[in-house]
């Protein structure tokens, strides 16, 4: 099934903010490599998600957390509730590490928009330094992985 960037990237968002035992120094790099990719050219998404899932695979805890996650996003078709999303101001509060700014694409004016780049935005903060910890600092994350739950199983 083509899934669309926003739903592998969150799917692998919650799958990390899951994850027990800390990433290698490999799959940090991976990721991070990843992240550079993205913002430097969120358009090649198909040669960037080849590599991606390569490293999801490569971890047995972080593919198992990401393909159940999947699942659960595949079976409400991707269809979030806009309320549950970020917003700018909780991810300066949440992404913001040291006096760096995070990095943001698309617009992100009132509301979060469903068709905008939040996840994009967010997926690149995160895996750009220590993805396991910061990814829990995502207080949306939560509201998704609540929402999920309460969700029909497919």
């Amino acid at each position: 099934m083509h899934e669309p960037p926003r739903i592998i990237l969150l799917a692998l968002l919650i799958a990390l903010e899951q994850l027990k035992s800390p990433l290698t120094p490999e799959e940090k790099e991976a990721l991070e490599t990843t992240a550079s990719q993205l913002y430097l050219d969120p358009d090649d998404w198909d040669f960037i998600k080849e590599g991606l899932i390569v490293t999801i695979e490569k971890n047995p805890d972080l593919y198992k957390n990401y393909q159940t996650t999947l699942v659960k996003l595949q079976a409400v078709k991707g269809n979030i509730p806009s309320e549950l999303m970020p917003t700018k101001k909780e991810l300066e509060a949440e992404l913001v590490q040291g006096n760096k700014e995070p990095i943001t694409f698309g617009h992100f004016e009132g509301e979060p928009d469903r068709e905008s780049d939040e996840i994009l935005n967010v997926t690149i903060n995160v895996l750009r330094k220590e993805p396991e910890k910061t990814v829990k600092n995502l207080s949306f994350i939560e509201r998704i992985k609540n929402w999920l739950s309460n969700q029909q199983n497919p």
